[in-house]
């Protein structure tokens, strides 16, 4: 695993071992994938959680619809992240923090794991980031979630906390507790 920069001093993202993307690029690149966002769908069809059912208006066999909203959210949160990565940079609210909140189990630790919601309501994709300080975050994860918890939804259940903690662990194994650090490190391992 390593940690890429998008924006120095504001976003950061995992890229594991053997992956194409980094997280922050297989948010738009998967999920706004109308392919492989709908093979997602034929599988788990039946897992989507009764929230979203009634909430959308949808039966769990609408794979058509349940893909173009996912692939929808995923353009908009492309654009909504450039918004925010651009707020930061200049020092205007909101920043790229203000989109993210505390995961739960996750509030007592110095840098919380984070989610981000969609901009739909009620919102499919879910991005999961690491709060190394306000408006320095690092992506780790992103997927799509279909019942009401994560430990409810197929994929996400193996996915966020067991990264989340990688990623912690990774942080406190080499130091770092500012993007000052991660910047150091970044610049280490590039000589």
């Amino acid at each position: 695993m390593e940690i890429v920069i998008i924006q120095k001093d504001c976003l950061y993202a995992a890229k594991y071992d053997g992956e194409t993307y980094d997280e922050y690029n297989r948010i738009f690149e998967e999920h706004g994938n109308r392919e492989l966002v709908e093979n997602f769908f034929e599988i788990h069809k039946w897992e989507i959680g009764q929230y979203y059912v009634s909430e959308l208006g949808l039966s769990r066999d609408e794979v058509d619809a349940y893909t173009q909203r996912v692939v929808e959210e995923a353009e908009d949160f492309e654009d909504y992240f450039e918004n925010l990565i651009d707020n930061t940079i200049d020092g205007v609210s909101p920043g790229i923090s203000s989109s993210f909140v505390v995961l739960e189990g996750f509030e007592k630790e110095v840098m919380p794991a984070m989610k981000s919601y969609g901009l739909s309501r009620p919102s499919m994709l879910r991005v999961y980031a690491i709060e190394v300080s306000i408006n320095c975050l690092i992506i780790f994860y992103s997927g799509i979630k279909i019942a009401h918890s994560i430990g409810e939804s197929p994929v996400l259940k193996d996915n966020v906390i067991p990264k989340a903690r990688r990623i912690i662990a990774f942080l406190e194994e080499n130091d770092i507790t500012s993007k000052e650090d991660l910047n150091a490190m970044l610049i280490r391992k590039d000589t």
